[in-house]
């Protein structure tokens, strides 16, 4: 009996997201919250959302899996990552299910083809990749490869209210032709401090972007969590360009975290934020796990 496991990582939003000659584009944050995706043979007696659905269609149809199969695999979906936050759940739960079939009918799908099936679905985050790359979100082209991936401690705070990320990506208004050339500089700023191992130039190139963002999609908080981060000894403040969610950069033995936590609870409301996850940035990719058992 054949057995699969996928683990898809969220996001704690996207390092940077703009537009690059004049192309969408994100660079996914990956952290450690996961959804899972199990496929085990047995009669399907589990229910899965729309888009699992619609991956699952799309995979059969594309690789000539007979429509019957699908009664006979039993697929499991659980996710710990925040819906509608700017966290790539939905791209998780999808490019997860993707996986796990390529996995168990052993058709041999790489990050390139995953990310194609998740956007004839949806605009989606890039988690699928193990190293970071610029991304076009919406026609799935990988734009600019970084080859590596940076790993730091993130503070996410789980700000109030969704964003319908799909919606979103429909009506956002475009950026003027300075905060295009603003971008442009973004871009060569993080691409430098990831080439060169340096959190201090990511997170400035990630906090500008979040800056050149506010006009798309406002954080009320953003400004003052920029200040704490700097007072504290964070790298920089990280967003969800089409969510709430806003993180803090930081490596252990420079920040100060009992002061940042005391300030914080001082500037921000608790009525204006869910949740506060401390959590790990990793290299991105989908963790596969296969097992075959004789009956």
């Amino acid at each position: 009996m054949r057995r699969v496991r996928v683990l898809a990582p969220g996001s704690c939003g996207e390092f940077i997201q703009g537009i690059y000659r004049e192309q969408p584009c994100l660079v996914s944050c990956p952290v450690d919250l996961y959804s899972t995706v199990q496929i085990c043979e047995g009669p399907a007696v589990r229910m899965l959302d729309y888009k699992a659905v619609r991956m699952l269609e799309l995979i059969f149809e594309a690789y000539g899996l007979p429509r019957s199969e699908k009664h006979h695999i039993d697929i499991g979906l659980t996710s710990e990552i925040p819906v509608e936050k700017g966290m790539a759940s939905s791209t998780a739960d999808i490019a997860g299910m993707a996986k796990a079939l390529s996995a168990y009918y052993d058709l041999g799908m790489d990050d390139q083809t995953i990310a194609d099936f998740c956007i004839r679905i949806e605009p989606t985050d890039n988690i699928m990749f193990e190293d970071l790359n610029l991304f076009n979100h919406v026609d799935g082209e990988v734009i600019m490869g970084f080859n590596r991936s940076l790993e730091a401690s993130i503070l996410i705070v789980e700000f109030k209210g969704t964003v319908n990320t799909v919606n979103f990506h429909r009506q956002q208004d475009g950026y003027t032709s300075r905060e295009k050339a603003d971008f442009m500089e973004v871009v060569a700023q993080f691409k430098a401090g990831v080439e060169m191992g340096s959190l201090d130039l990511v997170g400035q190139a990630c906090t500008q972007s979040a800056r050149l963002n506010q006009k798309i999609l406002y954080k009320p908080h953003l400004e003052t969590l920029i200040a704490l981060a700097g007072a504290h000894g964070g790298h920089g403040v990280i967003t969800g360009h089409s969510g709430t969610v806003v993180g803090v950069i930081y490596s252990e033995d420079s920040f100060d975290y009992t002061a940042f936590m005391q300030s914080f609870l001082n500037r921000i409301p608790k009525g204006d934020y869910d949740a506060l996850f401390l959590k790990s940035i990793i290299p991105g990719g989908l963790r596969v796990e296969v097992s075959d058992t004789a009956l």
